[in-house]
């Protein structure tokens, strides 16, 4: 059964108090970004602090999906993302065990949705392009090498001590919302934990210039195979400029996984062809979520909430849909249109989204791109044949990303769609891009 513990928050807002509206956002990814800049359209005097100097520009999340444009469009965005991003239409499978390779083509439901396409550009792209939105509204600001040190929850406000170059303040806001990443500063202030596990293995990220177009590669790519599995992704305009990420041993050094990138590298590269390193990085992943997502006037979103591995590019776009109906459900308390329960419906249904349809999917993910068992494999690749030879279930599994999106808010929603969710229990777990009929499997529970 779901676990929906801590959903019912107390009730520190009265929604007559509409005038109140200080919004402190606590991490400058895209998640506190784009929450910032909607709850800035709102009317919000949104401040966003980030204990780093500037946009951190290490190799991190670059493929937007279809739900994710829809958000951006919804913000204004959509048209300085695509001038800036690369408009890709295939995710091609590359099964090495047999040589095929399964095309999935978004085109296909470009009659169900006007984002039937993804987007190819650099997530530090995407805070500059956000920050000159938000920049240029009035009571917006952004404070960099500012860290938030504390947090105390009042009755109608929140005294968070911040600290920033030369010294430390305690300020008062309305409301905090922590997009500080897993290691997130605001979640252990309202003592929510982090449950879940880590993976043994490190991923590496890596940069490169080399012409996998000219190898017969579709912008972004799964290669499936047991010991030498990788993603492979075109970054953005640039000319021959690809991200290719893979696991390593957690037992080795960095110094040591970057000198194998050579040896690596030729696992992934059709042609020995020149290539050129643009940088690298390794880290761990996690599958974790936060036992709450919201503690009266505090909320999470993104990392801060939940944590998962990159394969499939979920963990950007489930914090972006986090943004979107934080996004709708604060500015309509702020604006007096709306009660507390639309708080924690918030708390609630982005936990849910999380725990039944990004963690196993993730995870699900994981699984057929490193799969050791032969016969799992060959199962693996006959199930992706065999959706790609119904158009039905086909354009099922292409608009399944959209199934990360929050439902519409219902007063009702205790008595009615709480209900129905616990009576579901672990039956309501759902992998995207898969057939509908697709569960989670025994040994990924």
């Amino acid at each position: 059964m779901l676990p929906v513990e801590a959903f019912r928050s107390p009730s520190m807002c009265k929604v007559e108090d509409v005038q109140r509206q200080r919004v402190l956002i606590v991490g400058a990814g895209p998640t506190g970004l784009v929450t910032a800049l909607g709850l800035a359209h709102a009317g919000a005097e949104v401040t966003v602090v980030d204990r780093e100097p500037e946009v951190a520009a290490s190799p991190r999340a670059t493929v937007y999906l279809p739900s994710t444009l829809k958000v951006l469009d919804e913000l204004g965005l959509l048209a300085d993302a695509r001038h800036l991003g690369l408009i890709g239409y295939e995710l091609d499978v590359h099964f090495k065990l047999t040589g095929h390779v399964g095309r999935n083509d978004y085109r296909l439901i470009s009659d169900l949705t006007p984002y039937a396409y993804r987007l190819h550009f650099g997530q530090h792209d995407l805070a500059h392009m956000v920050l000159r939105h938000l920049l240029a509204l009035p009571g917006a600001q952004m404070l960099w090498n500012t860290a938030c040190e504390a947090l105390e929850q009042q009755d109608n406000a929140v005294a968070v001590r911040l600290r920033g170059p030369g010294d430390t303040r305690t300020l008062e806001f309305d409301w905090v919302i922590g997009a500080d990443g897993a290691g997130s500063a605001v979640r252990r202030a309202i003592g929510a934990s982090f449950e879940g596990f880590t993976w043994p293995e490190t991923f590496m990220a890596t940069n490169v210039h080399y012409d996998f177009e000219d190898c017969g590669y579709a912008y972004s790519n799964l290669i499936a195979d047991a010991h030498n599995w990788a993603v492979i992704v075109r970054l953005d305009k640039q000319e021959h400029f690809w991200r290719v990420s893979y696991q390593e041993s957690s037992d080795l050094s960095e110094e040591q996984r970057l000198e194998r990138i050579p040896e690596r590298f030729r696992h992934f590269m059709p042609r020995a062809t020149p290539w050129d390193l643009d940088r690298a990085n390794s880290y761990r992943v996690h599958q974790r979520s936060a036992s709450t997502y919201r503690a009266g006037r505090v909320f999470l979103a993104g990392d801060a909430a939940h944590a998962t591995n990159p394969i499939g590019g979920l963990g950007l776009t489930s914090g972006i849909q986090d943004a979107s109906t934080l996004i709708e459900c604060l500015s309509a308390v702020i604006a007096g249109e709306a009660t507390d329960d639309r708080l924690d419906w918030y708390g609630y249904e982005r936990r849910r989204c999380f725990l039944e349809v990004v963690n196993p999917s993730a995870i699900e993910f994981k699984r057929r791109a490193q799969e050791s068992d032969t016969t799992r494999r060959l199962e693996d690749e006959a199930n992706l044949r065999a959706m790609q030879a119904d158009r039905k279930a086909m354009r099922e599994a292409l608009m399944s990303n959209f199934a990360l999106c929050a439902r519409p808010y219902r007063p009702d929603w205790r008595e009615t769609l709480l209900l129905e969710d616990r009576q579901r229990g672990s039956a309501a777990t759902l992998i995207l891009g898969a057939h509908s009929t697709a569960r989670i499997t025994r040994d990924i529970e």
